[in-house]
């Protein structure tokens, strides 16, 4: 790839004869190397691209977009989705996700067959914890830690190396936290929304649930584990996610044949 060649937003395996293509939009401070090892088993099934953002990765040169709008109009302005596909989005993925098909719905573009949204409470909702993304470097690594996986000893040694290391991070609690929340819609949008959330998330069931409130069509589904269900059963996270896409393949197959 030459310098002047713009790096794409999203990454994974492309071509092959996949019947669709499963977009993944990352929770905060991850990266999509974890999701694409996550549906790495799935692969002859169906085409997976993971959305990389930048300040991160192969795009850690570009400055860090900061809030949602911002963000969501990059991705729908960036990449041409092409019909047929399905979102999946955890966490703050879940919202990012939303945003970005509520754009595509507004230009009139194809929209995803199925929005999966995992791990999320409603997008018209608040943030559930208190805002943290002006923690100090030390403070921001413990959180990080604990909702991930802790820093190496060597990153948290050298100050100038941890602030680097928590950039994505701290962008991500930017985005969420001073996200506005998105009205509930006058006219529930088509595009079916199905919640996944592990049994013992943080996030109340109830506050799953309210993303009904967004879709004329809504499901539910509790899977094995907590705020990161394909950390504690990768296997059944995946069943669930392969069931779901399979379903909206299926409806959209029988839609183009009447």
């Amino acid at each position: 790839m030459s310098d002047d060649t713009p790096i794409p937003w999203f990454t994974g395996r492309t071509g092959g004869d996949h019947p669709c293509t499963l977009y993944c939009f990352p929770h905060s401070g991850s990266s999509a190397g974890e999701y694409i090892r996550l549906f790495h088993p799935l692969r002859s099934r169906f085409a997976v691209r993971v959305l990389q953002l930048p300040g991160r990765g192969v795009r850690l040169e570009e400055p860090e977009l900061l809030d949602m709008k911002t963000l969501a109009a990059a991705v729908a302005d960036a990449h041409d989705f092409a019909a047929p596909y399905v979102f999946l989005g955890h966490s703050l993925g879940a919202l990012t996700a939303h945003e970005v098909t509520g754009l595509l719905l507004d230009r009139g573009a194809p929209a995803p067959l199925h929005l999966i949204a995992s791990g999320s409470p409603a997008p018209h909702l608040p943030p559930l914890k208190e805002p943290a993304r002006h923690l100090p470097d030390r403070e921001l690594a413990a959180l990080l830690g604990r909702q991930h996986s802790p820093l190496p000893a060597e990153i948290l040694a050298d100050p100038e190396v941890l602030r680097l290391s928590l950039r994505a991070f701290r962008a991500d609690l930017t985005v969420l936290e001073t996200r506005e929340p998105s009205p509930v819609p006058d006219t529930p949008w088509p595009v079916p929304v199905t919640t996944l959330r592990g049994r013992d998330d943080y996030v109340p069931e109830e506050h799953a649930r309210q993303w009904a409130a967004h879709t004329a069509r809504f499901a539910h589904r509790r899977v094995p584990g907590g705020h990161f269900p394909f950390r504690d059963d990768a296997e059944a996270y995946r069943a669930a996610v392969d069931a779901l896409v399979t379903e909206a393949v299926h409806d959209y197959q029988e839609e183009r044949n009447r």
